[in-house]
């Protein structure tokens, strides 16, 4: 199997930041049959640019611009099912960011909630507010999923009552784990709080195997090309 660059470039991108210069998409695998189930939707910066940061400063209204885009490129192109993306706490804390969300058309999409540690910030109110949100999301068809678990996350969430469809294991909690029973650990208490659990990282056979062994069910990295759409 090899990576495939594909024609199409999405020129809505160019007009949100020069910063992006195209679409990633990283195929989720399920791990027994080795089927791709999906791909998580990934920017592709400029080599001056560090991901992280630029998306640490981006606010809810310009993410919620940036997926509108995303979704409006990959409309009618191949390996575009089952879409996974990364939206920020804000965009649940925010109302007219979160009523862009609700009114989005199209696919059902597997929303990965990242800052974690800004969620359980939130006060009391605030947590209820966005379970509400997400409660509203899932009736809506949409799935719900925690991103960058680890072993010490995972224990702040299991009171928490999240309306979750999964959860995705940090690659560097998987790399420090693989080799030790912590691993099959970690995922049988994700389990706990949702039914899908898949892991990041996996870049060689031995991983996938480690990953297999551990219970997971899906799983994503550089083992499985993905398919990039870079801008001219």
């Amino acid at each position: 199997m090899t990576a495939q660059n594909l024609i199409y470039t999405p020129p809505q991108l160019q007009t949100l930041s020069q910063d992006i210069v195209g679409i990633k998409l990283e195929p989720i695998v399920a791990l027994t049959s080795l089927r791709q189930i999906g791909a998580e939707v990934l920017s592709i910066m400029s080599e001056t640019r560090h991901s992280e940061a630029f998306f640490h400063r981006q606010s809810a209204e310009e993410s919620i611009t940036l997926l509108e885009a995303q979704l409006v490129a990959l409309k009618n192109t191949p390996h575009c099912h089952n879409l996974f993306i990364n939206l920020p706490i804000t965009v649940l804390t925010e109302s007219e960011s979160f009523q862009r969300l609700i009114r989005l058309s199209g696919a059902l999409l597997n929303i990965e909630i990242v800052d974690l540690a800004a969620f359980l910030a939130l006060s009391v109110a605030q947590k209820q507010s966005v379970i509400q949100n997400l409660q509203q999301l899932r009736r809506q068809g949409h799935s719900i999923w925690l991103d960058d678990i680890d072993e010490v996350l995972i224990s702040s969430f299991i009171s928490c009552r999240l309306p979750l469809s999964g959860i995705k294991i940090d690659k560097e909690a998987f790399w420090r784990l693989r080799a030790t029973p912590a691993l099959r650990q970690l995922v049988s208490l994700c389990f706990q709080l949702a039914g899908k659990v898949l892991i990041e990282g996996i870049e060689t056979e031995r991983d996938h195997t480690w990953a297999l062994q551990a219970g997971a069910d899906l799983g994503q990295g550089y083992y499985w090309p993905s398919w990039t759409w870079p801008e001219d």
